[in-house]
């Protein structure tokens, strides 16, 4: 009872420092819902509008920049916490002088997250850490590293009760950097980090019990194998104490490589040996992995599940996206491939045109949900010339062996959509956590101008994803999809892209306010694929249109979009 006490008085104290809390959300449904003012009402959010499902800003960040290599847990669905931790690299300020981990909760029992921008996690300059839950007690454990006295060290936090925001720290680990972090069944926390001295070789620790680290032990076991490049990951179980640590050979020469080691008791003894995850079986592509490609989790039957991304040796595209589950019949399956149109937009700093891929399981279907990001080659920012990205999902069944449903969640605009993390599946919603950076590239590579962008959380109904995937498509899969009208508002021409899904009939007409048709801009036969329009602010009858508020309508026998666009003097 003492200790129950103690946690609801922690509660309480939390918020009471931090009393911006954000208002009920409406319940889960399958609408649009523009991302509107951030919290603290400085600066207009981008007029954001996803293709399915509903957003929210849970935290803004001027640091466009979260992770050299592959995503890690930055969001988390807890049923002890019964909420959702989320865990982003924050900043205000340019230069990032403030740089920040932050964190933010969402309380299931009161439809709330507890922060309007999150709160600090750390009391000093820190970045590029990672996050778990407590099995136990349902609180966030979170990593990262921050400069002291001239070097680089590693610095643990948890909070204090669920949600609560108030985090204690744990001793630091001298001389390691980009800590991944993961919680086993026993409340232990391992590590894998980056030694700081020595050529960034990959090492191991776990803090058990609270602020007691054992001897870093060095991965791999072959030296030969060292990553050299934070491009490392970790997974834990939360039934049992099995650990997992995975890397990628960033120095190998032709085919990069991929290992990972394993543990059946906490840590305490791994696998005699660095054991290489194979290539995929791929037709489309010699495939390749990239230092932005390892995921992992343990299943609800304790099975170990990878999803990897692999691009062309020497390329960036082809690329694609597979589930690998080493117990599985048949091991690999193939989850989306992706090749650009055109190489006239490069995809920028430590990516291939599809990468980053995380994966959660449903704790009811046993579904598992896989979400990345995704390059488009025709939609690039001119300030950077680089090519911006948008969030897909997939839906697999029967242990990962089968995609039954697929398709991209965000909606292509100005904007690039980056580091997606799938963070779990609640009575038939998924949610994930994602970045809109204003401007395509990151500002600390110097390319492009720094801008304050949403962290946004995108929930949807699992049935809102498309249905019919094929199972190894040879070519591309196009939704039905409308697009924001660029630019918007506007006097001048506006382009309107769009997509059809089949071959049909399609009308893309504008309409005034009072539903009555201006001008057609396209009445015919499409088959699938990526269309664009321009509509030159003419009238059917060749009059220029007023200025005012219009609607622009795809129609086909089966369906209908519509979005609004603005013509100004």
């Amino acid at each position: 009872m003492k200790k129950l006490a103690v946690l609801v008085l922690l509660v309480a104290v939390a918020f009471a420092i931090n009393t911006k809390v954000q208002t009920v959300l409406p319940p889960v449904e399958d609408n649009r819902t523009s991302v509107g003012t951030p919290p603290n009402g400085t600066t207009p959010a981008p007029d954001y509008m996803p293709l399915i499902g509903r957003i929210e800003p849970i935290m803004y960040t001027s640091y466009d920049w979260q992770c050299n290599g592959p995503m890690h847990k930055a969001m988390i669905l807890d049923p002890v916490a019964n909420g959702i931790h989320c865990y982003w690299m924050w900043s205000n300020f340019v230069p990032a002088t403030d740089r920040n981990q932050r964190y933010n909760f969402y309380d299931f029992s009161t439809n709330t997250w507890n922060w309007l921008d999150g709160v600090n996690v750390y009391t000093e300059r820190s970045g590029f850490g990672s996050m778990d839950r407590d099995p136990s007690t349902g609180c966030a454990i979170a990593t990262t590293h921050r400069g002291a006295t001239g070097a680089i060290n590693m610095h643990t936090a948890r909070d204090q009760a669920p949600g609560a925001g108030l985090f204690e720290y744990g001793t630091q680990l001298t001389g390691f950097q980009w800590p991944m972090a993961a919680v086993t069944n026993n409340q232990a926390i391992h590590v894998a980090v980056l030694n700081t001295v020595d050529q960034d070789s990959l090492w191991y620790a776990r803090m058990q019990p609270w602020n007691t680290w054992t001897t870093p032990i060095r991965f791999p076991t072959d030296p030969s194998h060292t990553p050299l490049f934070p491009d490392h990951n970790i997974a834990s179980s939360k039934t049992s104490n099995k650990v997992c640590i995975m890397w990628e050979m960033s120095e190998d020469v032709g085919q990069e490589r991929a290992f990972y080691r394993t543990s059946t008791d906490g840590g305490n003894t791994w696998s005699a040996a660095d054991i290489q995850l194979p290539f995929p079986p791929t037709t489309n592509l010699t495939p390749s992995y990239n230092i932005s490609s390892l995921f992992a989790m343990y299943d609800n039957s304790d099975n170990l599940h990878f999803v990897i991304s692999v691009a062309d040796t020497g390329r960036t595209i082809p690329a694609e996206i597979w589930h690998y589950c080493p117990t599985n019949p048949t091991p690999w399956k193939l989850v989306h491939y992706y090749t650009a149109e055109t190489l006239n937009a490069a995809v920028g700093y430590n990516a291939i045109f599809a990468t980053r891929p995380t994966i959660v399981q449903a704790p009811t279907t046993n579904n598992f949900y896989v979400a990345w990001e995704q390059f488009d080659s025709l939609n690039y920012e001119p300030v950077t010339t680089l090519a911006r990205a948008d969030i897909y999902c997939a839906e697999l069944t029967n242990n990962g062996q089968t995609v039954t449903r697929k398709g991209r969640i965000t909606d292509p605009n100005t904007t690039s959509k980056r580091f997606p993390c799938v963070g779990g599946v609640k009575n038939d919603t998924v949610f994930v956590i994602y970045e809109i950076d204003s401007i395509a590239g990151f500002e600390n590579y110097t390319q492009g101008p720094a801008t304050r962008n949403p962290v946004i959380c995108q929930r949807f109904h699992r049935l809102s994803l498309p249905a019919g995937v094929e199972e190894n498509p040879s070519g591309p899969i196009y939704n039905f999809t409308l697009n924001s009208a660029y630019p918007n508002p506007s006097n001048a021409n506006m382009k309107i892209s769009y997509s059809v899904s089949t071959t049909n009939n399609v009308e893309l007409t504008i309409y005034d306010v009072l539903g009555r048709p201006v001008r057609t801009l396209v009445n015919g036969t499409k088959s699938a694929g990526e269309y664009s329009a321009i509509w030159d602010g003419r009238t059917n009858t060749g009059e220029k249109a007023q200025a005012g508020i219009y609607f622009y309508t795809l129609t086909t026998p089966d369906r209908s979009i519509s979005r609004k666009l603005i013509r100004t003097y």
